[in-house]
């Protein structure tokens, strides 16, 4: 059996979806990194040396609340963490609101995602999005996967967009504030912890990258969501993947509209989930990257390249040692044995496994080949490593040039084929010639 969730959807069939396009989908996620890139620039309306200004000016302003010592702090945890969950969304939502409950003598104070035209087309690639899983659920699931690789790639540019533009000015925009109220509020002796929670939130070589590294792990762990999005075979898996999604983002925007640090707490924990989940999320990330370029822009391997560097892919099972989806290539050694070869942390020197070539199967998927092993011809066979999407057509060099010992059809081509069997054996209409 090859278990391969990235496998389901048959090359003419991706060919033809894409192909209905009114121009080629490299080009609609060219048109997306575009217009997210522009949205700063179309906000801007002052000298850049004013941006950071923005959020110390707002900081000002919004101190005249007469908040509690912290409170801030804890807004801005959870907008932080809320913001990483869906970055487009968070942002857009964000900086609309904020931009419609300011007095408009200072607006222009705003920073850059509180313009129209930012949030305006932040909501507007929502839109988008929303009725692509709107009519998309009237459609087979493979008729709308190239619109969720699309926006596998959207949500990444949307997180670069935010951590560059977004986090750093919450930051400074908290330090800030805190620091206004504390001196509103004399008299109040603090705890030696507290003086360092103080000293941290107050200087930004401490508080920007401590936000960054917030952001990312909660954002990875966000995105492994879409990953496995993208790569479902199943619309109702699709679904439940997305309410979940959509949960957890109400979870953190309920939690603080509650009591700000009931949303900072929530948030705490989701950031340490996704501390212990970093590096399986990265990996996902990595693969989810990969393989979606390949398919988006329908990548094929020569036999040239297969014969110079061997076959890339990743791991789909944890072996020896290496972690599950470890990025590599399936190659020969000196003395013609067949192993994965990888980089720790992809600058480290390289390091190879063996695969025990005389139990290796090549099993065809309908988006990827995959190696995979088989001790008897009896026994259940076990993916080693899903390769890329283009090696399609090459399955019969790779099995000969790394030794396998037959080529499989993956179990969902099996289903396929059984159900197409079923249906013609069901609709025939036709009389079996009568006995002479």
């Amino acid at each position: 059996m090859h278990d391969n969730s990235a496998s389901f959807v048959p090359q003419s069939t991706l060919k033809t979806t894409m192909n209905a396009f009114p121009f080629p989908p490299r080009w609609i996620l060219v048109l997306a990194a575009a217009l997210l890139s522009a949205t700063a620039l179309c906000a801007q309306e002052k000298p850049a040396d004013t941006l950071l200004g923005d959020p110390l000016k707002a900081a000002a302003v919004a101190a005249g609340a007469r908040q509690l010592p912290g409170v801030t702090l804890a807004e801005g945890v959870s907008e932080i963490t809320g913001v990483a969950v869906s970055p487009l969304l968070g942002v857009s939502a964000v900086g609309a609101w904020t931009w419609w409950t300011t007095a408009p003598e200072l607006r222009t104070e705003l920073p850059w995602y509180c313009s129209p035209y930012a949030w305006g087309i932040g909501l507007g690639i929502i839109a988008l999005c929303l009725m692509k899983d709107v009519l998309g659920a009237m459609v087979p699931a493979i008729a709308k996967k190239p619109l969720d690789w699309i926006e596998l790639f959207e949500d990444k540019l949307s997180a670069l967009v935010a951590s560059v533009g977004f986090v750093p000015l919450v930051a400074l925009a908290m330090a800030q504030v805190e620091r206004i109220q504390q001196a509103a509020t004399p008299g109040v002796a603090m705890l030696p912890l507290a003086s360092l929670l103080d000293f941290t939130v107050h200087t930004p070589w401490i508080s920007i990258p401590v936000a960054l590294v917030a952001f990312t792990v909660v954002w990875l762990s966000s995105h492994a969501i879409n990953v496995l999005i993208a790569f479902s075979p199943f619309g109702i898996v699709d679904a439940g993947l997305k309410l979940t999604k959509l949960g957890i983002l109400a979870v953190v925007v309920g939690s603080a509209a509650i009591h700000p640090w009931l949303g900072a707490a929530v948030s705490l924990v989701l950031i340490l989930i996704g501390a212990v989940m970093a590096g399986w999320s990265l990996r996902l990330m990595i693969f989810g990257a990969v393989m979606g370029r390949d398919l988006i822009l329908d990548k094929h391997a020569g036999k040239t390249e297969l014969e110079s560097h061997g076959a890339r892919g990743f791991l789909a099972r944890r072996t020896a040692g290496v972690p599950v989806r470890t990025y590599g290539r399936v190659t020969t050694d000196e003395l013609g044995r067949t192993c994965f070869t990888w980089s720790p942390a992809f600058f480290l020197p390289r390091r190879s496994i063996p695969l025990e070539e005389e139990n290796l199967v090549l099993c065809k998927g309908l988006v990827n080949p995959g190696l995979a092993r088989r001790e008897t011809p009896a026994a259940r066979v076990r993916t080693v490593v899903h390769l890329l999407p283009r090696y399609r057509g090459c399955e019969t060099d790779i099995a000969a040039r790394f030794g396998c010992r037959e080529i499989l059809d993956s179990a969902l081509i099996r289903g396929f084929k059984a159900v197409r069997q079923w249906l013609v054996d069901v609709l025939n209409t036709g009389r079996a010639p009568a006995a002479a």
